[in-house]
This record gives structure tokens, C-alpha cells and sequence, in this order.
């Protein structure tokens, strides 16, 4: 059998046929398979509209190795072929949506039909619970084997689709979502209390980088201001080396115009400064004298000491050179 999608070749693994879903329960469920089909019927009934086709995961038409997705069955068709089932009747067609097809020719996938089995056994044993009074173990061995052990009236089983029932499935479902969500709300404590141990880990783990960062940065800041300081001590060095280098070329520059062998040197300068020399020490000792002699006599002095001939010109020349004290000053007094 095929149509558009004829050429799809599938595998029925994980696949049952559809006629002998019912031969299995008869070997191998402990449930009456005519009263199992019923309420299999009235499970899938609760799935979806009836005129809805099931999805061919779940259920396809295969013949020959090939499925035939254009083909649709729908929970309505398949509902009807179980509560045909739980007559006792044989039934060997479905309804499709090209007309009957062998039920042979239908595969269902096994966790499928297996899940919808589950729940039609809970509803079947739900109700014959309800069902028996107390200590009455024949009602429920009718619903297993399909005869009493004894010669007792059998009592009709209560419907699973009755209200007693389904009140019975919502508070049951009612329960377990209750101590689902009871477990939850311990898991979600659990792992409150875990990320608040976490925060408290990490609030720890932070305050002590932040120490560690802030002791880094201090450090920092030290090493910066010594650096600062090094490179100012640096600079004041270089400073004061080139002020002595400059210091330096002068008194070279001095001591090579005191050279008496430099032709360069003028003799005038060189008497002056010679003159200078030795009135003040280098420099150090100022010879005024305490009655307020100026420097025109302590040259005239020197003059005659060195047995220098120099005109009045010359002198007062020498003496205007050898002057340390500003003109109008008076005379320099000792100090």
C-alpha cells in the first residue's frame, strides 16, 4: 500500500502490530484483556477530539516495508476497534481515512500504546476497588480473570469514567502534585541555603581580595612617591652637577687668564687680580680697616710691597679694578 510518502522506507522496531496488542494482554497481563480493552478505549477517548488524527509516530499504516503517512487514523477509529475488542468480537479492520484497513497492516509504537495501557489499568483497578465492599476479594477476581472463584453473584464493576473515580484520580493527582511540590520547595530551600553559604563564601573571598587590592595599591603608592623622589634627588643632582661644570669652566677660564705664559692674558688683569688675592685672602677676609681705610691706600700698599712703576693712571686703574665696595659706599670698615 502507497502514497506520496510510499517510498519511505522504515523498520518497525520499537513497533507493535495493531491485532496483537489484544493476544498479548490475554498471555501476559493480569487484567481480564476484554475489560483492559474497554477502558483502554475510554483512555484514549481522553486524549484528543476524536476526529483528530493520531500523529504517525504512534500510529501507521506499514505493508510491504513501507509506511504510508497519507494515511490517517484517528483516536476515534482506534477507540472503536478496542470497544470492539472488549466485546469479544473479532475484529480484524480499523477505520482509516482511505477506508478499512487490516489491523495487521497498522503498527503502534510500543511506549505509546504501553503508556496508555498504564493509565487504563489504573483507572480498571480504581474501580474495582470502589467497587467490592470490604473483605470481598470475588469482585475483584472477576475483574482479573473474568469469572468468580465462587458461586457468588458477581457485582457490576463501578465505571472508571464515573465521577467517583475521577474525583478519586484528581485528588490522587491532587496528592502527588502536592508532595511534588512539597519536595521542590525542600530542594529549592536546599539551594537557597546553598547560594546563601555561596554569598557568604564569596562576601569573604571578596573582602579579602579587596584588603589584598587595597594593600597593593598602598604599596604602589609608596613605590610612586619614592620613585618621585629618586627621580627629584636625580634631576637636583644632574642640577647641581652642571651648576659645578659651569662653575668648573669659569675657574678653568680663570685659571688659564692667570697663566703669565698665555700671550692672551692682559698684564693688567693678571696685577689685578693677583692684587685682589692677597688683600682678601681668595676671597675670605675683607683687610678694611677699623678706622675706615678704603682700598686706594691697601693697593697703594701692595703696590710698593711688589716694587711695581706704575703711573697714577695704572693705579688708579688698579685700584678701580681691585674695588669690592660699590662707588659712593665709603670706606669698607673690618668686619
Amino acid at each position: 500500500m502507497s502514497g506520496s510518502g510510499g517510498d519511505e522506507q522504515l523498520e518497525p522496531f520499537g513497533r507493535i502490530k495493531l491485532d496483537g496488542i489484544y493476544f498479548d494482554w490475554a498471555s501476559g497481563h493480569y487484567l481480564n484483556p476484554r475489560l483492559l480493552a474497554y477502558e483502554l478505549a475510554a483512555t484514549i477517548e481522553t486524549l484528543a477530539p476524536l476526529d483528530q488524527p493520531i500523529q504517525a509516530l504512534h500510529a501507521s499504516v506499514f505493508s510491504e516495508g513501507r509506511s504510508d503517512r497519507t494515511i490517517q487514523i484517528t483516536h476515534g477509529a482506534l477507540a472503536d476497534y478496542f470497544i470492539t475488542a472488549s466485546t469479544g468480537r473479532a475484529t480484524t479492520t480499523i477505520s482509516t481515512s482511505s477506508g478499512p484497513i487490516p489491523a495487521a497492516d497498522v503498527l503502534i509504537w510500543r511506549k505509546w500504546i504501553e503508556r496508555l495501557v498504564g493509565e487504563a489499568t489504573a483507572r480498571t483497578e480504581l474501580a474495582a476497588g470502589f467497587a467490592q465492599p470490604a473483605n470481598d476479594s470475588a469482585s475483584f477476581l472477576m475483574a482479573v480473570n473474568g469469572s468468580a472463584a465462587t458461586s457468588r453473584v458477581p457485582q457490576t464493576l463501578i465505571p472508571s469514567n464515573s465521577s467517583i473515580v475521577l474525583k478519586t484520580q484528581q485528588a490522587l493527582l491532587r496528592r502527588e502534585g502536592e508532595k511534588s511540590a512539597s519536595e521542590q520547595l525542600d530542594e529549592h530551600q536546599v539551594a537557597l541555603k546553598r547560594a546563601e553559604q555561596k554569598v557568604v563564601e564569596l562576601s569573604a573571598q571578596l573582602e579579602t581580595k579587596t584588603a589584598q587590592n587595597q594593600q597593593l595599591m598602598d604599596e604602589l603608592e609608596l613605590q610612586r612617591r619614592e620613585l618621585n623622589e629618586e627621580r627629584r634627588a636625580r634631576r637636583e643632582a644632574e642640577d647641581e652637577s652642571i651648576h659645578m661644570e659651569e662653575r668648573l669652566e669659569q675657574v678653568m677660564g680663570l685659571a688659564e687668564l692667570m697663566r703669565q705664559d698665555n700671550p692672551l692674558s692682559p698684564p693688567e688683569l693678571i696685577r689685578a687680580l693677583q692684587c685682589w688675592r692677597e688683600l682678601t685672602q681668595d676671597g675670605t677676609h675683607n683687610p678694611a680697616g677699623a678706622g675706615g681705610r678704603g682700598v686706594h691706600p691697601l693697593v697703594e700698599v701692595w703696590i710698593e710691597r711688589n716694587c711695581y712703576q706704575l703711573n697714577k693712571t695704572e693705579a688708579e686703574r688698579l685700584c678701580a679694578v681691585v674695588s669690592w665696595r660699590k662707588r659712593g659706599s665709603g670706606a669698607i670698615r673690618s668686619q
